[in-house]
């Protein structure tokens, strides 16, 4: 079975690091961009399966990237995810009227990023859900994950 392919575009080396080490452990095969110029090419020449886009990027921002991913027929498939510092409403608001799937707030647990992916449909990306969510209860989401700051810290 192929890996199912990720695209996470993050400016922060060490986020970028810290997010796709959890995703290759989901088993997903993760593509990486730094700024919004390169996700544009590699949502392009890589078809990815989804599209983890951080919104503070260089050359592009991230509300630019997805309304482009958005407004293509060829790609507009793509399910689009910001994972953002930025988390004022209007923030959140202007994801969503650039066409965004999916909104999460820095920092965020890893647990989020699988509820999300997981919302979207993205249990077709071949993620076990019972491998790594051990508990279903009343609806919410119980996976003890560490934080990206806490990640951070202990890199530091």
């Amino acid at each position: 079975m192929l890996k199912k392919k990720v695209l996470l575009v993050e400016d922060s080396c060490t986020v970028r690091k810290i997010i796709s080490y959890y995703l290759i452990r989901l088993g997903l095969n993760v593509i990486e961009a730094n700024d919004g110029v390169k996700a544009i090419e590699k949502v392009y020449s890589e078809k990815p399966d989804l599209v983890l886009l951080d919104i503070s990027i260089p050359k592009l921002n991230g509300y630019a990237v997805c309304q482009k991913i958005k407004s293509d027929p060829e790609i507009q498939h793509i399910p689009v995810i910001f994972c953002t510092s930025k988390n004022d409403q209007n923030d959140y608001y202007e994801a969503l009227k650039y066409g965004a799937d999916g909104y999460l707030s820095k920092p965020f647990q890893n647990s989020e990023i699988l509820a999300m992916m997981t919302e979207l449909g993205m249990a077709k990306l071949g993620i076990y859900e019972d491998k790594y969510i051990p508990t279903l209860k009343e609806g919410c989401i119980r996976l003890i994950a560490p934080t990206t700051n806490d990640y951070i810290n202990q890199l530091a």
